[in-house]
């Protein structure tokens, strides 16, 4: 799972890297771009609140990272997210050893279009990896009490502004998936369900190409059967450089 969502980073990179170049070139006098793409990392402060009846869990408020970006190109809107949330707080060594008794893995692709120059409308796939208990190498659960491995599809809504200087957005996002979970007795399968909602500023950094995003996120999951659920709040600030600007 974790593979899968570096896999996402690397290519929604990768597409950054190539639409830079692609504004380089327009400005050097070469062919128009063909598009806007903003791309940076995140750090956050979040709680979480795992409700299980064998293995509650509240982590209390703890860091974590992780990476943010989209794409717009007349109607056509993507846009990608990314968190790494340890309980032990930020460290690449938890990336190799992380003994923390949760951890979790969360990211979301969506795209769609934009009805209006202020309203987005989009669709998409979301997948979490979460482990309460024990401990993970190389991320291999060892000993643990829950293990939940995760894919939905979402879809929602996004409102936003222009960072000039500042802006606002606000995103809104149901989603309906399956999950595997391991409670040490085998994997178990069940339904999903659950909403993920935020709101934040976009504040451009002086005459630059960067801005910055303060903001708020509430995300709910639940599964149909065996009555697990979790609850994140995370105050969030992104750093993103968005091209055209």
């Amino acid at each position: 799972m974790r593979r899968a969502l570096f896999l996402l980073i690397v290519c929604f990179a990768a597409a950054a890297n190539a639409q830079i170049q692609t504004i380089n070139t327009t400005r050097s006098g070469g062919p128009a771009g063909s598009g806007v793409f903003s791309f940076g990392p995140r750090i956050s402060n979040y709680s979480t609140d795992v409700r299980e009846t064998l293995t509650p869990l509240k982590t209390g408020r703890q860091s974590s990272f992780g990476a943010v970006g989209d794409y717009r190109n007349g109607l056509f809107v993507l846009d990608f997210m990314y968190d790494h949330d340890p309980e032990n707080g930020i460290s690449i060594a938890s990336l190799i050893v992380d003994t923390g008794n949760y951890s979790r893995d969360r990211g979301e692709v969506a795209v769609g279009f934009a009805a209006t120059p202020f309203l987005d409308l989009q669709g998409g796939l979301r997948i979490d990896s979460a482990r309460v208990g024990g401990i993970a190498v190389f991320n291999n659960p060892v000993s643990t009490d829950l293990n939940i491995d995760h894919q939905a599809l979402t879809a929602g809504i996004r409102f936003h502004t222009e960072p000039r200087p500042v802006g606002f957005f606000v995103l809104g996002r149901g989603f309906i998936g399956t999950a595997k979970l391991d409670v040490g007795t085998g994997d178990l399968d069940t339904d999903t369900s659950g909403y993920r909602g935020q709101a934040g500023l976009n504040i451009r950094i002086g005459e630059s190409a960067w801005a910055v995003q303060p903001g708020y996120e509430y995300d709910h999951f639940e599964t149909k059967n065996y009555g697990v659920r979790m609850n994140t709040n995370r105050f969030f600030l992104n750093f993103v450089y968005r091209s055209g600007m």
